[in-house]
């Protein structure tokens, strides 16, 4: 053996020693060459297959139970008879619909306007001259006039509504323009414009 083995140690081997080893190691491996050798069986490898495993298709629906259709049953009604002895009530006629009326909110009435008439001032000579014609023949008359009256108190306007003589009319409308003189006609204490009517006569003095 060279250095390093197991036999190189600093101790003192016998020659009997020495000898056992090397029997021992000459048994083993005449043992190793008679053994049997030990049969190891060969495995053939088969390539494996890979498919998907496809999913499971989802369960049917429950079965939905038939129903059968129950024949319908009539029932016949008989009409309730009415005797000629107790008195049929009348049904009660329907009612119309109630509309509801509208009622428009109160408004107050504005208030009339006040009014005055217009009045002839005191002192005024009212009566006319009396016609020379008709009073050399004693004639008698009236004239009814219509006068405008302005809101100064004169007249503006003069119409004839009846004479027994158009001289009577005309002496009349003269005196009424020249002469006459009124208070004016008020509306809410305004002076507005407004027409009077006015008779004169005509008479002889014995």
């Amino acid at each position: 053996m060279h250095a390093g083995g197991f036999l190189d140690r600093n101790v003192t081997t016998s020659p009997s020693r020495l000898g056992i080893v090397i029997a021992l190691h000459g048994a083993a491996l005449a043992a190793l060459m008679l053994a049997k050798p030990e049969y190891v069986p060969k495995i053939d490898w088969k390539p494996i297959d890979i498919y998907t495993v496809p999913d499971e298709p989802p369960p049917p629906p429950p079965p939905v139970p038939e129903v059968t259709p129950q024949p319908r049953q009539t029932v016949e009604t008989t009409p309730p008879i009415v005797t000629a002895m107790g008195p049929v009530e009348n049904p009660i006629p329907p009612q119309p619909p109630v509309v509801p009326t509208y009622t428009p909110p109160y408004t107050p009435a504005a208030p009339a306007p006040v009014l005055t008439e217009a009045t002839m001032i005191r002192g005024v000579e009212v009566q006319p001259q009396y016609p020379m014609s008709l009073a050399r023949q004693e004639i008698e008359g009236f004239a009814t006039v219509r006068v405008l009256i302005g809101t100064d108190g004169r007249v503006k306007d003069v119409q004839m509504v009846s004479a027994t003589e158009p001289e009577f009319f005309e002496a009349t409308a003269r005196q009424a323009k020249r002469y006459w003189k009124f208070k004016p006609a008020t509306r809410d204490g305004v002076a507005v414009e407004s027409w009077r009517q006015m008779t004169v006569r005509f008479k002889l003095e014995a």
